[in-house]
């Protein structure tokens, strides 16, 4: 390997890949994600292999957008918008560019998907209970006491004006 990793930096992801920005396409790349940059690497040389840095990323220059990384899936491939350019890379599958993509949102913004999912339903949950005035947690929890026909009978609960 080319790139030499700093002491504070971990690995992610290491696989094989397609690279595209510009005018440079690396059709088998190394990729390689770690805690800190995204580096792309090929080999070189029939007998003798090589490793040569075709480029390297950091994550903080992922842009970022409405709290949303630029960094999306489409299929095969993850499509990542930078402060400088713009790039592509390519996988095997669509198992694998969603491994790689998550490690690179879960190392950018410091949190993992089942984390960010929870704070969407949390937030979608209040949201509807600021909007219509009801607790949805107290409701939540009177249907699985009492049933639904208990909770309907009691009343559904209206949030506390505070």
């Amino acid at each position: 390997m080319n790139y030499q990793i700093d002491e504070d930096e971990v690995i992610l992801y290491e696989g094989l890949g397609g690279y595209k920005s510009g005018s440079v396409n690396v059709t088998n790349a190394n990729i390689l994600i770690t805690s800190k940059k995204i580096v792309i690497e090929k080999e070189s040389g029939i007998f003798k292999k090589s490793k040569q840095l075709v480029d390297s990323i950091n994550l903080s220059d992922i842009k970022v957008f409405n709290n949303e990384l630029q960094s999306k899936q489409k299929g095969e491939e993850i499509f990542i918008q930078c402060k400088q350019k713009n790039l592509t890379l390519s996988f095997g599958g669509m198992l694998e560019a969603r491994k790689a993509n998550t490690k690179i949102i879960d190392a950018t913004t410091g949190t993992t998907m089942a984390k960010r999912g929870s704070e969407k339903v949390k937030d979608a949950i209040n949201l509807v209970d600021e909007t219509l005035g009801l607790d949805t947690k107290g409701i939540t929890k009177g249907i699985i006491e009492n049933g639904v026909v208990g909770t309907l009978i009691n009343g559904i609960k209206k949030k506390d004006k505070k």
